[in-house]
């Protein structure tokens, strides 16, 4: 995890909240379209307690506290978290340096809805695995955990499409240096779930979201 812990402070660098977290590529109205489908997705409610895993700068933990009581947003990058702490406050946000594998009791706190976002694809299978599990243990009865925007395994080479990308790929891969980190299948998914005694829904994201084509998400729920 190293590697990416300084990957991120690296990028978090940026003066621009969109390159931060590496969504130079999203405008703000796209941003907000997907902070509306993730909330509608697990019926956020104005009571509910809400965890957010990975939160980078808080650009989406931000969003998502207008619609409910209360966030606790965590990352393992001091960096993004002193430009969400900065950038992206609001009452009802607690932030947090935290590793999603290790999550601590600064984030005991159950909790009614819980959040990962464009982030499941920078662990492997073990780490994927891990990270359920602590998030399981902050989940209330009856709650949720949604896992969004995870890259497909399926769609690997539709993703890669072009000279250009798989050039990069290929580089990637052969300094070792992972931008995209991993493509996730369905069977791994639904492996992790029964690891953790927990049920998994994948979900096709809709057309009008900017991953669409090649991510997907999961909704995970007591067994």
């Amino acid at each position: 995890m190293s590697y990416w812990k300084n990957y991120w402070n690296n990028i978090a660098a940026s003066s621009s909240s969109f390159k931060q977290v590496q969504r130079d590529a999203i405008n703000t109205a796209q941003m907000e379209e997907i902070c509306a489908h993730i909330s509608q997705t697990i019926n956020l409610k104005k009571s509910d307690a809400l965890l957010d895993v990975c939160c980078g700068n808080g650009l989406i933990s931000s969003e998502l506290a207008k619609k409910c009581k209360s966030v606790v947003a965590v990352d393992f990058s001091e960096t993004l978290i002193k430009a969400a702490k900065k950038y992206h406050q609001q009452n009802n946000i607690e932030y947090f340096i935290e590793d999603a594998l290790t999550l601590s009791k600064s984030v005991d706190k159950k909790c009614d809805k819980i959040v990962l976002y464009f982030s499941f694809q920078y662990f492997n299978f073990n780490e994927g695995t891990k990270v359920i599990g602590e998030l399981k243990k902050r989940l209330k009865p009856g709650g949720v955990i949604f896992i969004g925007d995870v890259p497909n395994s399926s769609c690997f080479w539709s993703y890669y499409n072009t000279l250009a990308k798989r050039l990069f790929y290929f580089k990637q891969w052969l300094f070792k240096q992972p931008k995209m980190g991993k493509f996730w299948s369905e069977k791994e998914i639904l492996t992790i779930a029964k690891k953790n005694g927990l049920k998994a829904e994948m979900h096709t994201q809709p057309k009008h979201l900017p991953h669409a084509h090649y991510r997907f998400d999961v909704i995970f729920t007591e067994d």
